[in-house]
């Protein structure tokens, strides 16, 4: 994530935080949930879920394998089942790649998934049908996952890097997923996915993308503007839009001459004598 995704972000999520107790709807808006993923088909699966919880910030892509006793393709109808027997709200990875590089759709991307301990709150799961310990991934498999890597990383702004935006399960929990030699080829998949993401295609839907955020960052600043403007009328705390200029400062006058401490004495009369010479008198 570059210092400007990851300081825009923070500072949505801390208005929303912000405000969210009054206007919930501004923490609802900085939820980004793309219509269709760029460079990639997707098949839908229309999976019933439990509750679920929105994720607002997005900066990782793990990748995992099914890990079952053998190399056997799954659906993500299937995994789904599975979770849901686990007492889950459903599969826990966002999409499920088969053999044929099929990609489906497992949880709503702009959802929370169960699929690594600690972590799920800021990252997208991608699983590859198999156990990769014991078989490999097929060609499809790993067109498809290089495809959907920069396609992923397209839509959220962040630089398809192996191990620093794209990591193995076991980079982050202690476990064998998502395989031996699906990890081996991990590198190599993030590397095409470098390439599909420096296409003309991705490059155009960048730029769309980054102008289509910066409009909805402006329209929720002018949603919290008037809503905190209409929050002021209702508490009485409003000001004027056009406020009268307030009027100039009087000139300074000098201060009031301060009246003589005693009284003003006639000219003509003689000044008193305070010590007076005495008068002998004749004996």
């Amino acid at each position: 994530m570059t210092r400007r995704e990851f300081l825009r972000r923070c500072a949505l999520v801390g208005i929303g935080a912000a405000v969210s107790p009054f206007f919930p709807s501004v923490a609802e808006a900085s939820w980004y949930i793309p219509s269709a993923l760029p460079g990639v088909s997707v098949r839908p699966t229309h999976l019933k879920f439990g509750i679920l919880e929105n994720r607002f910030v997005t900066d990782c892509i793990v990748v995992h394998h099914i890990g079952m006793a053998n190399d056997d393709d799954v659906s993500a109808s299937s995994v789904h089942e599975w979770h849901l027997n686990n007492g889950w709200s459903g599969i826990g990875y966002h999409f499920l790649i088969r053999k044929d590089g099929t990609i489906e759709q497992g949880r709503p991307l702009g959802t929370i998934g169960a699929h690594v301990y600690g972590e799920n709150n800021h990252t997208v799961g991608i699983n590859l049908a198999g156990n990769f310990e014991i078989g490999a991934p097929t060609e499809a498999q790993k067109v498809s996952a290089a495809r959907l890597i920069a396609s992923l990383c397209t839509v959220y702004q962040l630089d398809p890097m192996w191990q620093g935006t794209v990591k193995g399960h076991r980079d982050l929990n202690a476990t064998v997923c998502p395989g031996r030699h699906l990890y081996a080829q991990l590198p190599d998949i993030v590397q095409q996915a470098r390439i599909y993401y420096s296409s003309e295609e991705m490059q155009t839907e960048r730029l769309r993308i980054a102008q289509r955020e910066r409009e909805e960052e402006e329209r929720r600043r002018e949603l919290l503007r008037a809503r905190m403007e209409e929050a002021k009328r209702r508490n009485g705390m409003t000001r004027p839009s056009h406020p009268t200029p307030s009027a100039p400062n009087p000139p300074v006058q000098p201060p009031p001459e301060k009246p003589g401490l005693k009284p003003n004495k006639r000219p003509d009369l003689p000044k008193p004598n305070p010590s007076p010479a005495q008068r002998r008198i004749a004996t």
